[in-house]
């Protein structure tokens, strides 16, 4: 066949596109096939993905085979996702014999421990993105304690969504040992009060982006804290912080006045006060959520006014709002590309302005 004729290395670039399933299949066609297809340069990367797929089986038998050859396996990105699982035993050997690992992705893990995962931030010292999304087991991230002093870890992008075993004293030793932390998700974390909030700012001066979105026990003194981190900070979720009012919002605006996302979707406390604040503080702002907040259409004419570069935003249930605030969005935000009017008293003469100045614009809405 065609194929039979080109060079080994022609055919490398070509298992280049597939995936880490694919390999294995490729493996199983005839022996020159088999050898190419465990050639360490195409397993830098492994991807696990499927309902009952046992990770600890598919690390050990791929790990073994390209240990055989050099003793330690390239791998520096493992994904698990969409019900592939793993336990301690399957994160152990990753950790010893993966000791380049940059990217780990282990979602919905939930028998993994704090021993193991110890383990992994311990021996992948290149460890600079870690996804331990639904680990609720985990309660926190740091080095496994040795003769030596601990080291601090290099990672850069945390996310712990859904880890409900996280609190503060936890939450202190996460960021006191990530203090290079960009990204740091802590999504439905509802142990994390204000007093381990507190801690982000002290050591994670350089945070990007936070989210501690459904965090319901975070209050406006959490937000105070976070105002510290000032200019740095552009990516900020406090959904459904339900015990988050303007008081802490303007503070966060006037300190974080690069802030490009602000989500505070279900904080009724929140008002038109907050959100003129926000809209003169933070004219970069570029996505905002303030559903079911108490906003009405003067709050719009100030966001509008003073954000005119704003792409994103949702009025999900904001029974306040009506055809006359949205119009204002409209002509004020020609380059607006997501609306989101869903359960809002708006008429078709709302829909007509949107159409009208912002030809890009796809509207969210359940009025038929």
């Amino acid at each position: 066949s065609h194929i039979e004729r080109l060079t080994d290395d022609a055919l490398l670039k070509v298992f280049q596109w597939l995936d880490s399933s694919e390999l294995v299949v490729c493996a199983r066609v005839c022996r020159r096939w088999e050898t190419l297809a465990w050639d360490q340069s195409l397993w830098t990367s492994l991807t696990l993905i499927g309902e009952h797929l046992s990770g600890d089986k598919a690390i050990r038998c791929i790990v073994r085979r390209l240990c055989s050859a050099q003793g330690r396996a390239g791998l520096r990105k493992v994904m698990l996702s969409e019900g592939a699982w793993m336990t301690d035993k399957g994160v152990v050997m990753l950790a010893r014999r993966c000791p380049e690992l940059t990217h780990v992705q282990l979602h919905g893990c939930s028998a993994i421990t704090d021993t193991a995962l110890f383990e992994l931030v311990t021996r992948a010292t290149n460890l600079h993105h870690l996804d331990i999304t639904g680990c609720v087991k985990i309660s926190c991230v740091s080095v496994t304690p040795g003769p030596e002093p601990p080291r601090r870890l290099l990672l850069q992008y945390l996310d712990l969504t859904d880890c409900s075993a996280v609190d503060d004293g936890g939450l202190r030793v996460i960021v006191r040992n990530c203090p290079q932390l960009v990204y740091l998700y802590l999504r439905r974390c509802i142990k994390i009060t204000d007093a381990g909030i507190k801690f982000v700012p002290s050591f994670c001066s350089g945070l990007r982006e936070l989210s501690v979105s459904d965090c319901i026990q975070v209050t406006d003194f959490g937000l105070y804290e976070l105002a510290k981190l000032g200019a740095t900070l552009r990516y900020l979720s406090v959904a459904k912080c339900v015990r988050v009012s303007d008081a802490g919002l303007k503070v966060i605006a006037r300190r974080c006045y690069k802030l490009r996302y602000l989500n505070a979707r279900g904080c009724e406390a929140v008002s038109d006060d907050a959100l003129t604040v926000v809209a003169r503080s933070c004219p970069r702002l570029r996505a905002l959520d303030v559903g079911k907040c108490d906003v009405s259409d003067a709050g719009l004419r100030a966001l509008a006014q003073s954000c005119p570069n704003l792409k994103k935003l949702s009025l999900r249930m904001c029974d306040l709002v009506t055809d006359r605030g949205v119009q204002c969005v409209a002509y004020y935000c020609r380059g607006l590309q997501q609306l989101n009017i869903q359960d809002c008293q708006i008429s078709i003469e709302g829909y007509r302005a949107v159409k009208k100045y912002c030809k890009r614009c796809v509207i969210e809405h359940t009025n038929p």
